[in-house]
Order: C-alpha cells, then structure tokens, then sequence
C-alpha cells in the first residue's frame, strides 16, 4: 500500500481511536471505536481499544463485553487478559479477575501489573478466609 491510495477507513478511525485511549480520552475515543467496530466486527484490535476505551470511561458491562470479544478472537494476548482482570476487579467479580491475572502471567511470566493485582487481591482474599485456633 502506497501513499497515494485512499485511506482505509477502518485504519484511520482504528488509529485515531487508540491514539485518544492512549491520551486517556475515552469520550473521544469511544464513538471512533464503535465505528471501527461496526465496520470489521471481527476486529481483535478494534474489539480490544474499545474495551480500553469504555474501561476508562468506566462502563465497566460494555468493556467486558469487548474484552471478552477480543479474547475470544486472539487468546493469546497478554494485554486483553489484563485489562479485562482490571475491568471484572472493577465489576467485584475477584474470581474471574483472578483467573484473567492468571492467564496474563501464563502468557508472560514477567508481567508487573498482574503480579501486583494478583498479590493485591489473593492476600487480602486469604486474610479474610482464615480461620482462628
């Protein structure tokens, strides 16, 4: 693809939509997504930055739903693993949080976010299940 061809559409709102979540823009960011989304609905990035979007729009439902989109389009990616733990740890589902922090580090081992979150979640979770003498 050469300069001089027309833009692809998909790319450019893809782009600009993940540039504005990068800016923590989520207002911004959200309806260039949902376009993006609407015209390859089967888009791994498209699904993820969308889900990244409304995360940090705090619509917690409609980020899990992308995430959960993209996770089921490409499972093999270390980031939508994690934020989708972040977004259900939002939504006080600790057991699938846990589960998604799991799978981050399963996928890379070396990942400080989950490390952090998962010791943050367990520690308390098993202070609380402790049972006195």
């Amino acid at each position: 693809m050469g300069d001089a061809e027309p833009k692809d559409p998909f790319a450019e709102l893809l782009q600009k939509g993940s540039q504005a979540v990068q800016q923590r823009q989520p207002d911004a960011a959200i309806p260039l997504l949902e376009q993006a989304v609407q015209l390859q609905p089967n888009s791994f990035d498209a699904h993820f930055w969308l889900g990244a979007a409304y995360a940090l729009a705090q619509r917690w439902e409609d980020a899990a739903r992308h995430l959960e989109h993209a996770r089921s389009l490409n499972p093999q990616v270390p980031a939508v693993w994690f934020n989708l733990g972040v977004v259900y740890w939002r939504m006080q589902r600790l057991g699938e949080a846990i589960d998604c922090f799991e799978a981050t580090l399963q996928l890379d081992p070396n990942h400080q976010g989950a490390k952090q979150a998962l010791a943050t979640i367990v520690k308390p979770k098993v202070d609380t299940e402790l049972t006195p003498l």
